[in-house]
């Protein structure tokens, strides 16, 4: 990205509004305590980076632990959770009380100030006591967890190679899922980006291979079809990016992408489109990106577009405004294609120096353009689906490393008619309560 030219090359705005890909804009998961669990977006069509909300609404940690030329951030958490229908069922639900054990790490080795090294793991470990007399162990990784390293090469091209893995359970983060108690999807990408400072503008371009294997079961352990399959997925792109004022980037940025799944249709696609994002005060920050989705499949889908909308706005020192939307194509299971338009709305206040207040309504709706059942292309779908809820949240600091979080999760689905496969489609609600205690070492 544009550098500003009064420092080096390393000391960038890519700093300040970290780049997962250009186009690609924030969407917000408000959840004081971020469990693995909390609802994410599947994975884009058109690329691989996992949408985040923008960076200062984070809360940056307060305690590091320094190793040598290491700087670690290590946090342990035990938590109890209980759900009302962990099988996502119209009839016949099942509850679930689980009691977890989580670990966050974050290490930061700065080689010098150009090169970076980062490793990040979140894992949490699962004791599910189920209502029908069942026990299971699960075990989950975060999304944001990484490998990666940054480094610059004649002082005008910023490299960066990274390893981003996820090994997802909750069900409900797809929202084409229902009879499914755990998802037991696992996503590895594999990339590369470079960074070339042309003065005027910054040159970019990046590649991806991302592997996604899952396979959902119910309650009883056994597989089903509609949420079972792989894919292999691999994406190049140009990007081109200016400064229009010192705190705002614009640029356009292009994808090609072609994903492959075992006994179905291959998916390709084409991505352009323009993107914008920046400060225009210290309240107010934006993140939008836009474009033409142009899909060769079979079954044949229209051309569509893309849009991801970010805005954030601190009303005063103790409380802000996070607003999102997004139109996209996204994979569910396999190479099945869906048509999802996300929108969340998110509110964080301090109540008190030491407890802190958010909520964050959603509502996700879509059409289901092809679906994989298994390893067989299943055609196109007959339906549509709506998924709303809220998630709402208490976090307490009881000291300078102890903290705590109370949260409750509000899903409700809706189907407009049957599936792919002729059988009637399940709705479901879930009602979700976490209680969590955390320890920042």
């Amino acid at each position: 990205m544009p550098r500003d030219r009064s420092t080096t090359f390393g000391r960038t705005l890519f700093r300040h509004f970290p780049r997962n890909c250009p186009a690609t804009t924030s969407l917000a998961i408000l959840c004081l305590t971020c469990p693995i669990t909390s609802l994410t977006a599947q994975e884009r069509v058109r690329t691989s980076a996992a949408p985040l909300p923008i960076q200062s609404f984070r809360q940056s940690p307060e305690a590091f632990l320094y190793l040598g030329p290491f700087q670690e951030v290590l946090t342990g958490s035990a938590g109890a959770q209980y759900t009302d229908n962990v099988n996502l069922a119209a009839t016949d639900k099942i509850s679930d009380l689980s009691f977890s054990l989580g670990l966050n790490l974050a290490t930061t080795w700065v080689i010098s100030y150009l090169n970076q090294l980062q490793f990040s793991f979140g894992g949490q470990i699962t004791e599910n006591l189920y209502g029908n007399g069942r026990d299971q162990v699960t075990f989950a990784v975060d999304p944001t967890s990484l490998i990666e390293f940054k480094f610059v090469v004649a002082d005008f091209l910023q490299l960066r190679l990274y390893d981003q893995f996820s090994y997802t359970q909750n069900p409900a983060t797809d929202p084409t899922a229902t009879n499914t108690a755990n998802l037991n999807s696992f996503t590895n990408t594999i990339g590369a980006a470079v960074d070339a400072d042309l003065n005027l503008a910054i040159l970019s371009f990046s590649a991806d291979y991302s592997y996604n294997n899952q396979s959902g079961t119910n309650v009883q352990g056994q597989a089903n079809p509609t949420t079972t399959g792989t894919r292999e997925s691999f994406r190049f792109g140009p990007s081109l990016t200016f400064r229009l004022s010192p705190t705002i980037l614009y640029g356009i940025n292009a994808e090609a992408t072609r994903t492959t799944s075992a006994g179905s249709a291959n998916v390709n696609s084409l991505n352009v489109g323009p993107f914008i994002k920046g400060k225009l005060s210290r309240e107010f920050e934006f993140d939008l990106a836009a474009g033409g989705t142009f899909v060769d499949t079979k079954p044949a889908i229209p051309s569509s577009y893309y849009f991801d909308l970010a805005i954030r706005y601190q009303i005063t020192r103790h409380s802000q405004l996070l607003f999102s939307g997004s139109h996209d194509l996204v994979f569910t299971t396999g190479t099945s294609l869906t048509e999802e338009n996300l929108f969340r709305l998110g509110a964080q206040m301090d109540i008190t120096r030491w407890i802190t207040f958010t909520v964050s309504p959603f509502v996700n709706f879509g059409d289901v353009k092809t679906t994989t059942v298994g390893t067989v292309n299943a055609g196109p779908s007959v339906g549509n689906y709506t998924q709303y809820g809220i998630e709402a949240g208490l976090s307490w600091k009881l000291r300078k490393r102890w903290s705590t979080g109370l949260s409750y999760d509000y899903v409700r689905r809706v189907s407009g008619a049957t599936s792919a496969t002729g059988t009637a489609s399940n709705n479901y609600i879930q009602n979700t309560l976490t209680f969590s205690i955390n320890y920042a070492f």
